[in-house]
């Protein structure tokens, strides 16, 4: 699965600052679907959109859904935080 994401069709592109605080505010979740009863490993959209409202959609029936390939800029620039924090707590040689 891919999404368009060329720099063409882009503007006010901007780092994610912060994105480590995002992810602290996000909570991962186990759950089992009212549906089909299948099991799953997600987040739920409603706290999500508190946090990232870019990363939830809605449908004329109120139903939310969550961009999980959108998350990753998210977690992208949160690793880079921490490895930056890392950094400066590791002894130098």
């Amino acid at each position: 699965m891919t999404a368009y994401s060329d720099a063409r069709l882009k503007t006010d592109v901007a780092t994610i600052a912060g994105a480590l605080e995002l992810v602290r505010q996000m909570r991962g979740v186990r759950y089992q679907r009212l549906d089909t009863g299948a099991a799953g490993i997600g987040v739920i959209a409603q706290e999500l959109r508190a946090v990232t409202p870019e990363l939830v959609a809605e449908n004329p029936e109120g139903l939310l859904s969550v961009a999980y390939g959108n998350l990753v800029g998210v977690l992208i620039e949160a690793v880079k935080e921490l490895a930056a924090k890392v950094e400066t707590l590791e002894p130098r040689s």
